[in-house]
């Protein structure tokens, strides 16, 4: 019995602290909408954020969570970009024990408008 007991708390802990994974991918074509004007690609950028969480069965408390304004504003900061294209992300999720590592990676393309008038919108004409 004493044995038994042993066995099963020794299994209990190796699958409560080994490491268990998942992510999700996805894939946007910009970050503000592109009117019909001429761009040019100025670089690929990427960042990645971490954050870790606890996690007790029913009760899960994060530390924080990445503002994506914010990820596109640091992306673009020190550049002249206007907006990023081709953007792909993921969100991977880590566990080990109780304790969760969220990481949030995303790359893209700076762009900046070719005209010097900016972005334009499309007109449209009326019949007479």
């Amino acid at each position: 019995m004493q044995r038994s007991f042993f066995v099963l708390v020794i299994v209990s802990l190796f699958l409560s602290l080994t490491q268990c994974a998942s992510s999700t991918v996805g894939v946007a074509a910009s970050n503000k909408p592109i009117p019909n004007t001429p761009y040019e690609t100025i670089k690929s950028v990427d960042k990645l954020f971490t954050w870790y969480s606890i996690d007790l069965i029913l009760i899960s408390v994060s530390t924080s969570t990445p503002p994506t304004e914010k990820i596109y504003d640091e992306m673009m900061e020190g550049e002249t970009a206007d907006a990023i294209v081709n953007i792909r992300y993921y969100n991977e999720k880590s566990v080990f024990g109780p304790v969760l590592r969220h990481r949030f990676g995303i790359k893209g393309d700076l762009i900046r408008y070719t005209s010097t008038t900016g972005p334009t919108t499309p007109t449209t004409r009326t019949k007479r």
